[in-house]
């Protein structure tokens, strides 16, 4: 791939409104979107309407370019993802925020988002295709396996975990330690100061079980 090529990148999911701060983070990093995939039906929320490309359009013109998936879902971002590969996806991106805080010691892997504000301590861990957003903070040591995310101004202690497609709501705070298991929900707002079992919802201060046996955030598991 040309150095041109590699100032590129392309954003699937125009059906997903966070796209915006993917939009906004190219920018700040004066990366080139080449183009959107609207790869559903309905409206899209992309800030360059221009952009907007076909599921067809994108495999005859824009299959070079590294991809990422601006989708807060997990099992959004796995569907979206197993969708591209199926037309010919082999790269994909990682991108975090100019604004964000990061470690030296930082270990990313592809298809990652850290958006606007983040605070990632030492030794942070992010897996495949997870997501960091706006103004979260995440402890020493701490790690978000395969398609986690956490939600706005999330607050992860030392050595807290989120498990492979979990999911922590906004203004939820992790204590040191704690795991969040796989397919688990932390409601936003939550305080959680014990392990939350795999395919769970937790809410309140302390976090308490609402919900066994879910399948994950948004009624979709990875």
């Amino acid at each position: 791939m040309s150095n041109s090529a590699q100032r590129c990148i392309v954003l699937y999911g125009a059906g997903s409104s966070i796209l915006v701060d993917f939009e906004e983070t190219c920018h700040r990093l004066s990366l080139d979107v080449v183009a959107i995939v609207n790869n559903q039906d309905g409206p899209s929320f992309a800030i360059h309407a221009e952009k907007v490309v076909t599921r067809r359009e994108y495999v005859e013109r824009c299959l070079a370019y590294p991809l990422l998936f601006p989708m807060f879902t997990p099992g959004h971002r796995k569907q979206a993802l197993e969708e591209a590969r199926g037309l010919g996806a082999r790269s994909f991106a990682t991108l975090v925020d100019p604004t964000a805080v990061t470690p030296s010691s930082l270990a990313l892997a592809e298809g990652v988002f850290v958006s606007c504000g983040a605070i990632l301590g030492g030794m942070v861990s992010l897996g495949p295709f997870s997501f960091v957003n706006r103004g979260a903070s995440l402890g020493h040591h701490s790690r978000l396996e395969e398609f986690a995310s956490v939600g706005p101004s999330v607050v992860m202690g030392g050595y807290a975990q989120v498990g492979r497609g979990g999911c922590v709501g906004a203004g939820a705070v992790v204590l040191p330690g704690v795991r969040v298991g796989a397919n688990a929900v932390v409601a936003a707002g939550a305080v959680v100061t014990a392990d939350v079992p795999d395919h769970t919802l937790v809410a309140g201060n302390p976090a308490v079980i609402k919900k066994r046996a879910i399948v994950g955030y948004n009624g979709v598991g990875v």
